[in-house]
């Protein structure tokens, strides 16, 4: 597997590094998403490369295509994305709802995450 500089992607379709810009949707439209799956598949449609394909995401994020058309499938049978591969998914992909949808399931505000990387810091 390939490492990935979180801050570029070398995405040779476009020519060049990329520097990663992520989008965040809005908190009611998360709420709106009903399960994990659909926040997957919401991602890969906003994905902020229009023509990247499910093989092309793979290669990028270092995964097997026949696994990322599992984690996009419609069928609630399908494998689904391991949490270990969301950064590097919403990286390539260029949004984060995934781990928005994550966050706001178990209820995680971000003003929770900003008191709790405050007490870490201050705990070092």
């Amino acid at each position: 597997m390939k490492f990935f500089d979180p801050y570029t992607l070398d995405l040779p379709l476009l020519g060049g590094l990329v520097r990663a810009q992520r989008l965040v949707v809005p908190p009611e439209v998360v709420m709106k998403i009903r399960s994990y799956r659909q926040a997957c598949r919401l991602a890969w449609k906003l994905r902020a490369i229009r023509n990247m394909t499910q093989r092309t995401l793979a290669e990028h994020a270092g995964l097997y295509p026949s696994h990322v058309s599992d984690y996009f499938s419609v069928h609630d049978q399908r494998r689904e994305l391991p949490a270990k591969h969301i950064a590097t998914v919403e990286r390539v992909l260029g949004n984060t709802v995934i781990s928005q949808w994550v966050a706001q399931q178990s209820k995680l505000t971000v003003l929770e995450e900003m008191q709790a990387e405050h007490r870490q810091r201050r705990a070092a």
